[in-house]
């Protein structure tokens, strides 16, 4: 069994401090969610429900103990015949000595306590990814209703400036009518975008229980790089040993190995090994006359149990098995080939995301100079209205883009450790610096 790598946001947070009660960044959304998120306590409790599985197992393997007793009372019809009663305790023991279904189920219990723990090793990943995504979709839902009220707030300042140059006649009612329908458009996206943003942070407080007005902010200019990154395929090779979802695939499959030998099992015959100790007492009539009121015994034997006809339930156990196992085969190769297509897919995530922040961070510089430009050339008379109009809504455009390119790279960043199974408090740290 492989050592599986669990988070540790504790140690991060400085010992298991609780979530701050102001503002709040992500290893702190993380911390929370480990004791807010209902989904996270039922993958807990999974684990420690399937670590019971190896020990139901090895009892199949060690003897069984139960003690009985029994008392009777006989009270005859005959007047004339006495009455007695009688007392019987008995302890008796039960060792396995070949059975195949248990044996196999013994080792069944240790590979779904393996998959159990592997399980929520996975479930704990995926948190981190979903409680990441909450918390870039926030940041990303209120910088697009910031934009958006921008470029609002562009529209109506022409629209006011377009209404009055048309009533002292400088200006024609086109411009008026584009700014106005300008303006019309950016309120309905400011309705949606506000929407959105509600429903963003509720999904984030669902996750954490934290206020997510509360919810900090990337840095001015944040660094993003991916000169560590590496080539594509030492991560899929990387993938293809410590990937959680591959593992867990893995053991599926040996599951459905010892479920076909244990079908294959019930063919063959059991031996248990009995063994058995009594004490009786009874005051009877003929117990009384020979003075054998008390008899101990003990008794020890073999059993053996040779399966001959069941009606055809073992072939059909047996071929049932048969054909699990296979869909337990192609369901690891259609892992192992996803895997690889994640892998990829979280790689070029990082290696073009941060170059595309770099474009957007330079398409953005470009989008200020020119909106800077135009209004020197509505100024003097050079450029129109609508060029004013176009250059504004240019310029918030390369805001949105750009927080976008950002929150991307960072998911993708995590994204791609999860693929390759290497997402730990580390990486979260790093990711967490940038707030």
């Amino acid at each position: 069994m492989k050592l599986i790598r669990t988070f540790t946001l504790t140690a991060l947070l400085g010992g298991g401090l609780a979530a701050p009660v102001h503002a709040f960044d992500l290893l702190d959304a993380l911390q929370a969610a480990r004791k807010h998120d209902a989904a996270y306590a039922s993958a807990a409790a999974s684990n420690r429900a399937g670590a019971e599985k190896a020990v139901q197992g090895r009892a199949l393997l060690l003897p069984t103990v139960s003690l009985s007793g029994d008392t009777t009372r006989n009270n005859p019809i005959e007047p004339s015949a006495a009455g007695y009663s009688s007392n019987t305790v008995g302890v008796q023991l039960t060792q396995t000595v070949f059975d195949v279904a248990s044996y196999t189920g013994y080792q069944k219990g240790r590979i779904a306590s393996d998959l159990a723990q592997l399980q929520f090793a996975a479930s704990t990943q995926q948190q981190v990814i979903d409680v990441a995504k909450a918390y870039f979709d926030v940041l990303l839902a209120d910088d697009v209703l910031n934009v958006t009220r921008a470029t609002k707030t562009a529209y109506e300042r022409q629209l006011a400036q377009a209404k009055k140059s048309f009533e002292v006649g400088t200006a024609t009612i086109t411009d008026t009518y584009e700014a106005q329908a300008g303006y019309d458009s950016a309120s309905a996206q400011e309705i949606v975008a506000i929407s959105d943003l509600d429903l963003k942070r509720n999904a984030l407080a669902q996750l954490t229980g934290l206020d997510p007005l509360a919810i900090r902010r990337l840095r001015d200019k944040p660094a993003l790089s991916a000169q560590d990154l590496g080539p594509l395929q030492d991560w899929i090779a990387r993938a293809q040993q410590h990937s959680l979802a591959l593992q867990v695939q893995q053991q599926q499959l040996a599951l459905a190995e010892k479920n076909l030998t244990e079908a294959r099992g019930k063919h063959l015959p059991s031996v248990s090994l009995n063994a058995a100790y009594s004490d009786h007492r009874s005051n009877d009539a003929a117990s009384v006359a020979s003075g054998r009121r008390d008899t101990r015994g003990s008794t020890i034997g073999l059993n053996l149990k040779l399966p001959l006809y069941a009606g055809g339930a073992i072939d059909s156990q047996v071929t049932e098995a048969a054909a699990n196992l296979d869909k337990a085969r192609e369901d690891l190769e259609q892992t192992r080939r996803q895997i690889a297509q994640d892998v990829r897919r979280g790689w070029l995530g990082v290696s073009n995301g941060a170059a595309l922040v770099k474009a957007q961070e330079q398409l953005l510089l470009s989008a200020k100079s020119k909106l800077d430009a135009t209004r020197l050339g509505k100024e003097v008379g050079v450029r129109t209205n609508l060029d004013l109009l176009n250059a504004e809504k240019d310029y918030q455009d390369a805001i949105r883009a750009l927080a976008s390119a950002r929150y991307n790279f960072l998911q993708a960043r995590l994204a791609l450790a999860q693929a390759a199974g290497t997402l730990d408090e580390t990486l979260v740290a790093e990711v967490n610096r940038v707030f």
